[in-house]
């Protein structure tokens, strides 16, 4: 017998020891006895098209492709919030920072095609679910237990070093750990991994925590404009962007991994199993 979508779902918070499902993760189809899934980064319904003629009992994402996922999101950025102020930065400036995060993802909920994705698989029969936070929060860890492991003196440099020793995910990718700010001479200092809170903090979240003690930020993705903005008001802390697929492969391959030990043949897609 094979697994349920339900138990699938509980394997990703049993992984981090959460008992709730964040709010951008969800179960589009539901399904049992699931014994093979294609897995990928990013699944939609093209996907779910192949998932279902290619006869995979489930399609599993691990970004929000829809439905609750997509509407709730707003619910994970609080996560936001929890990083910075564990890092000292006071909670009014906080969430001040993640007011354009949350006001950004809330007004491109509203306007999506939320139905797009779980309809065809509705359609089709076939189940579909995505796991986002959890897996993401896998990744983030790993990183803190790198990061932990280098002293502040260290630079920029050592900590691409000790990422690209770490992870074969940035290893071998085809992007490379940027530092976006900064310079790769500069010390670390305080070091902010800022990743597994919905999505980057843009400008606001890391002028917060530069403006409150911390030296060097870990993102896995940010923009052009947000990254010029802050050049041009520091030059003697670290934006450090260690790439979005290879880093959401970290989390989502251990989760893969589990998956496997738990019985569900899994065939990798769209940036994972890298």
């Amino acid at each position: 017998m094979g697994l349920s979508t339900e138990e699938i779902m509980r394997l990703s918070l049993d992984l981090v020891g959460w008992d709730d499902v964040p709010g951008d993760s969800t179960t589009y189809v539901s399904g049992d006895d699931i014994e093979t899934a294609l897995v990928g980064i990013d699944l939609e319904s093209p996907e779910v098209q192949l998932a279902h003629r290619e006869g995979f009992d489930l399609a599993l994402a691990h970004h929000p492709a829809g439905d609750d996922a997509r509407l709730d999101f707003t619910d994970v950025l609080d996560k936001q919030v929890e990083f910075m102020t564990a890092h000292g930065v006071p909670e009014d400036e906080a969430e001040e920072a993640a007011d354009s995060i949350r006001e950004g993802a809330e007004y491109g909920a509203h306007a999506a095609n939320y139905r797009h994705n779980p309809s065809v698989a509705e359609y089709l029969d076939q189940p579909y679910m995505n796991v986002h936070l959890a897996p993401d929060e896998l990744g983030r860890r790993a990183f803190v237990d790198v990061v932990d492991t280098l002293d502040e003196s260290d630079t920029v440099a050592d900590l691409r070093d000790a990422f690209n020793a770490e992870f074969a995910e940035l290893r071998d990718a085809k992007t490379d750990i940027e530092t976006r700010v900064g310079s790769d001479d500069n010390e670390l200092g305080e070091v902010a991994v800022h990743h597994a809170a919905g999505t980057n903090g843009g400008a606001d979240v890391a002028r917060a925590y530069f403006e409150n003690g911390v030296d060097t930020v870990i993102y896995i993705h940010v923009s052009a404009s947000d990254a010029a903005e802050l050049r041009e008001e520091y030059d003697d802390k670290n934006l450090v962007v260690t790439g979005h697929i290879a880093s959401d492969a970290i989390g989502l391959n251990e989760y893969i991994d589990a998956l496997e030990d738990a019985g569900v043949d899994c065939t990798t897609i769209s940036g994972c199993g890298l």
